[in-house]
């Protein structure tokens, strides 16, 4: 995915600009580069499943993918959007972000309390910035997972409702920003208050995640079908990705429904924070961005955001955002620079993170039996 973003882009970079011999040499070393990164995807080696090593080639993409991205579209450029960066609107994006995580840890408090598993608020809001510490040193999107899930069943012993509760907080948040979407969708086809010149492909894939989200969540809350599937096909479950398929059937069918509603009313608000955030940062950065935009571009990021082949989505979010803003007409510097400006948003919250682990560690170590000795 990530290189036909990219190939794409240097496409629209070169055309009419640059002879056809260089449209050549960019084609054949995204070509090569395509066959070697489906190679390690459909064969991957031995050494891909050691987490070490596997974390270090994650990292190697990533600088290798943000190189080749500031490389084209031109480092001082980029530089220069961000040094002109109005401070106040994204102070305003970091408080709308902030404010997000608080919504965030109280719909993971109510699908924990479901399954009378009760840790209170608090702690989780402290997991929330933990987890996002954890991300920026942990390689994919999910390290912030692994350590809540970790966390809580080291305190309190059960680590199954702590994975599924997990699993329905990221469930209901895209299910949120799918049905945001599906809104702003309608409200543009019937309204046409605004003419938005998009490729019919990008249009496409809103559509499908717009509907196909919310789709699939009915169907597999209210229907067995996998189960009758493998029925009939016992030979499905041989498939690579069917134990996580069942894992994730059996989280939807586990939270009775006042609950999953109450998640998802939470999301609603959480969804519309995401937009405002995006907003924000394009206001802070003097990118002139149709506001209709945002919200049908949100679950498109938040989806691709949690592939788990780039350091913390990092080089991977970049080129998204050159596919979904420069044909809306953004400049690609400013796409980037978008870009790079949430991600430190995501890093400040992560040294929030940070620094409140490091109180609660030195809290712990005073009230320990050896703090006399130290």
């Amino acid at each position: 995915m990530s290189t036909l973003i990219f190939q794409r882009y240097f496409r629209h970079k070169y055309s009419g600009r640059e002879s056809n011999k260089q449209m050549f040499l960019v084609d054949k070393s995204w070509e090569s580069c395509a066959s070697g990164l489906r190679a390690i995807c459909y064969n991957p080696p031995v050494m891909l499943k050691n987490k070490k090593v596997r974390g270090v080639l994650q990292l190697l993409l990533s600088l290798t993918l943000l190189f080749l991205l500031l490389n084209n579209v031109g480092f001082k450029e980029v530089l220069g959007t961000l040094a002109s960066i109005d401070y106040s609107w994204y102070l305003l994006a970091f408080g709308i972000f902030l404010l997000n995580i608080v919504i965030r840890s109280y719909r993971w408090t109510i699908l924990l309390h479901s399954l009378n598993d009760r840790p209170p608020f608090r702690r989780l809001l402290y997991l929330y910035f933990v987890g996002f510490f954890a991300n920026n040193f942990i390689p994919t999107g999910f390290g912030g997972d692994v350590v809540k899930v970790v966390s809580l069943r080291q305190r309190y012993g059960r680590g199954t409702e702590a994975l599924s509760s997990v699993i329905m907080d990221r469930l209901t948040g895209l299910l949120g920003t799918s049905l945001i979407a599906l809104v702003a969708l309608t409200w543009n086809t019937l309204n046409q208050t605004q003419s938005i010149d998009l490729p019919f492909g990008l249009w496409l894939a809103i559509f499908v995640i717009s509907f196909g989200i919310p789709a699939g969540f009915l169907l597999m809350r209210q229907t067995d079908l996998l189960r009758v599937t493998t029925a009939r096909i016992p030979a499905m479950k041989r498939l690579p990705l069917y134990d996580r398929v069942e894992r994730l059937v059996d989280t939807v069918h586990r939270y009775p429904f006042p609950t999953l509603l109450k998640a998802l009313l939470i999301s609603l608000p959480f969804t519309i924070n995401l937009v405002l955030i995006q907003y924000s940062v394009s206001r802070a950065l003097s990118v002139e961005v149709p506001p209709i935009l945002f919200p049908l571009f949100v679950p498109l990021i938040a989806l691709l955001n949690l592939l788990p082949i780039a350091f913390n989505g990092l080089g991977v979010r970049e080129g998204v955002y050159l596919f979904l803003f420069v044909p809306a007409g953004v400049a690609p510097e400013e796409a980037v620079a978008m870009s790079l400006a949430y991600y430190f948003l995501r890093f400040g919250a992560g040294v929030i993170g940070g620094l409140l682990y490091a109180l609660s560690s030195m809290s712990r170590l005073m009230r320990s039996p050896h703090a006399e000795n130290l």
